[in-house]
């Protein structure tokens, strides 16, 4: 398995008509690795409520949330079979695995930094000059992270005009009008597919900043109420109200979770038809940073082993052979095996050398 650099795999990738991004946990970590790893969240969270749980964590040797989601869903399935008259039991594994995806949420805002100033400039520079590579390049960005960390990023590239491609989430304001009048609604939500098909950032399991208010999505801006974004999190989740956010612990539930909220199901069939699509003048490929390709998000990973993208470029972050990374490799390897026919090739560059944050 060759490695190449990040500017090779861009130079390489010159061919294709436009060049996309997945970016998954390992975008965050770049930045703060003391707030993003599990290690570091598992160490911060709150288990007094779940004691149970923390046990899970240490008997299953592990510090993965959604590994340890999973393990419940999973036994409050099995225990009924195996014994009869213990549902009580299953239920509170059912109901500790909601607790344990509402404390992630939870340990991922209050360890958030508060505000962007928080993160020095330079690295915003660096992640737009990165960012830049796919935005503008007819691209799309895909992320799998909660944070608010490619908001901010964008945000502060639109504000500096760093970005020539102007960075669309679908959100914007409702109009109407009444007696004569328009009038604009107080808060940003999302325009729905008919007029989000120009949407260039998607949040495919969430953020902090998305809230499902029944009747629309609603999106935290600073704008609005001159309160940062987070302490507006905080403040929604100390009133018992959560984000929008996908933390099941298997691909399966994963993809149901999705298809039962309309922004989520569009950001999904957006990356489905971005690796489905077969673009005029060299097609498509996909660039994926700190993406570690585990089975619970082959419900994305499925749509580029059975799309049209033809190449991707996947990000491996160190020695390429330690266990980790074989493991990474082994599953981007096999999506071309999944791939009916033989016209996917899979590259891999080395994350440091894209310089994300610096």
């Amino acid at each position: 398995m060759k490695l190449v650099t990040f500017q090779q795999a861009l130079t390489e990738s010159g061919k294709f008509a436009s060049r996309h991004l997945l970016l998954g946990n390992g975008f965050s970590i770049a930045c703060i690795p003391s707030i993003f790893t599990y290690t570091s969240l598992y160490g911060r969270a709150d288990f007094s409520e779940i004691p149970e749980v923390k046990l899970l964590f240490e008997r299953l040797g592990t510090m993965d949330f959604e590994l340890v989601i999973r393990s419940l869903e999973n036994a409050s399935v099995a225990l009924p079979i195996y014994l009869d008259g213990h549902e009580d039991v299953a239920q509170k594994m059912r109901e500790d695995a909601i607790k344990l995806k509402e404390l992630l949420i939870r340990t991922v805002a209050e360890n958030h930094p508060a505000f962007p100033s928080e993160i020095e400039e330079n690295k915003y520079l660096h992640c737009i000059n990165f960012l830049k590579n796919f935005m503008d390049h007819k691209g799309k960005v895909y992320t799998f992270n909660y944070d608010l960390l490619l908001y901010w990023t964008v945000m502060y590239g639109m504000e500096n005009k760093l970005i020539e491609q102007k960075p669309l989430d679908g959100f914007g304001r409702d109009t109407d009008f009444q007696n004569g009048e328009f009038n604009v609604s107080e808060y940003l939500t999302w325009q729905g597919e008919s007029t989000a098909h120009h949407q260039n950032i998607h949040y495919l399991h969430g953020a902090l900043h998305l809230y499902d208010n029944g009747a629309f999505l609603e999106k935290f801006t600073w704008n609005d109420k001159n309160v940062s974004l987070i302490d507006q999190a905080r403040k929604a989740l100390s009133e018992g109200r959560f984000p929008l956010f996908v933390s099941e612990g298997e691909c399966e539930k994963k993809l149901e979770k999705i298809t039962h909220c309309g922004y989520l199901y569009h950001s999904y069939k957006s990356f489905s038809k971005t690796m489905e699509v077969v673009t005029k003048g060299g097609g498509n490929c996909l660039f994926t940073f700190g993406v570690s390709f585990t089975d619970n998000d082959d419900h994305v990973l499925k749509k580029i082993a059975s799309g049209k993208v033809k190449c991707v470029y996947v990000s491996i972050y160190g020695n390429p052979d330690t266990s980790d990374n074989q493991r990474i490799i082994a599953v981007a390897e096999a999506l071309k095996g999944r791939r009916s026919t033989s016209d996917l090739e899979v590259y891999y560059y080395d994350a440091l050398s894209a310089k994300v944050w610096g």
